[in-house]
């Protein structure tokens, strides 16, 4: 596991965000396995001298990369948790495809559906039994070597929205073999990464917002931003 102290981008009284590597879990999903839970809690406790415990405020996939907002308790915890199930965190992702989009920016609405053995969601162009509504925005930023940056704006926030909805407009984000992108070597990470997270602390009522830089990796590289 990395150090977590260099990967802290923000900290405050109630609130700390990591960039999380691609690669890590950010909560236990299994007995024996040590998570960025485990880590930022270590740290708040090697700060306090007593145990301390973070609490992820939401989710990012093992093999994604970028921004990952913690709480320090549990009132900062419910305030965030408001924020995001009101739609008033503004979140942008940047994903890597090898298929140009149909359209350099549009909105995609689908509704979704999960198989939770399989661990992977269905997109539908209508609703059916059970599923749920997904929206997100994207825009074409560049391209390079045949490969396509989008900057992506999800409105919503269900499990895998973004890997499936760009793979059912034929764009799987690149080493997204459960979404469609062709096997290759295995990869450790996906082109998916948490550029930034927006918004009103909900305790202090400053206008938070959290960037982070793009992976340092080849594909990431090959473009100039």
């Amino acid at each position: 596991m990395p150090i977590i102290n260099d990967k802290i981008i923000y900290e405050d009284p109630h609130l700390i965000a990591v960039n999380k590597p691609a690669g890590y879990l950010a909560e236990t999903q299994k007995k024996g396995e040590r998570t960025l839970v485990d880590l930022v809690s270590s740290y708040l406790s090697s700060q306090t001298g007593k145990p301390e415990e973070a609490y992820a405020v939401h989710r990012l996939d093992r093999r994604v990369s970028g921004v990952l907002l913690f709480a320090k308790t549990q009132e900062a915890l419910n305030g965030m948790i408001a924020l995001f199930k009101q739609r008033k965190v503004n979140k942008t992702y940047w994903a890597i495809v090898h298929q140009a989009p149909a359209k350099e920016q549009t909105k995609l609405i689908h509704w979704l559906t999960r198989d939770k053995e399989q661990n992977i969601t269905f997109t539908h162009p209508e609703p059916v039994e059970n599923s749920k509504k997904a929206e997100l925005a994207y825009q074409l930023v560049s391209e390079a070597d045949g490969y396509y940056l989008l900057e992506v704006y999800p409105f919503t926030g269900r499990t895998h929205q973004i890997r499936a909805q760009l793979a059912s407009i034929g764009c799987p984000i690149v080493g997204d073999y459960k979404y469609g992108y062709p096997r290759e070597t295995p990869r450790k990470a996906i082109a998916l990464h948490a550029k930034r997270l927006r918004f009103e602390h909900p305790l202090t009522h400053e206008q938070i917002d959290l960037s982070v830089d793009k992976p340092n990796a080849q594909l990431w590289n090959s473009f100039e931003l």
